[in-house]
């Protein structure tokens, strides 16, 4: 199986999440060599902080065969130096939460540098891939979320085309 990777826009991304990408509205301050809008995209939070986590993306085959999910987390990924590809799937049956959507039910998303994404909880997602060079992200998610709300599952190997 494959999946075609698909260009991140609001609305095909809405399923999962939110894009995080330079507003189209006006800007909220700005000065020399600089322009700033506050709050553009809000995680939730339940009382832990944020952590800021770093991934460090070397180039790969595009294949993966896991997926997580957090069933009370938020999850943001930013790409900062080239395109990334991520994949997810939506947040089905929440009650149960080992419980795999179909593969078909996956789509993969390329990220351009400097936009990324905040996937809803629930969302099922695994590492983002570096597509032809090294890269890396950054990753916002609860204090904790790792060691207190990830699901993982395992399954037959997808390729993610480029």
């Amino acid at each position: 199986m494959h999946l075609d990777a698909q260009p991140l826009t609001p609305d095909t991304f809405a399923p999962y999440g939110r894009v995080i990408a330079r507003p189209e509205r006006e800007r909220d301050a700005a000065g020399p060599g600089w322009r700033w809008w506050a709050e553009t995209v809000l995680l939730a939070g339940d009382g832990r902080p944020f952590g800021v986590g770093y991934l460090d993306l070397q180039p790969g085959d595009g294949r993966f065969d896991w997926a997580e999910r957090h069933m009370r987390t938020q999850e943001a990924i930013i790409a900062t130096s080239s395109e990334l590809l991520v994949y997810v799937a939506a947040a089905d049956h929440p009650e149960e939460p080992g419980r795999l959507p179909a593969m078909e039910r996956f789509t993969a998303f390329r990220v351009p540098p400097g936009e990324g994404i905040v996937m809803d909880r629930g969302v099922w997602h695994g590492a983002p891939f570096a597509v032809d060079q090294p890269s890396s992200a950054i990753v916002l998610i609860l204090e904790g979320t790792g060691r207190t709300d990830v699901t993982l599952v395992r399954f037959d190997s997808v390729e993610i085309r480029a």
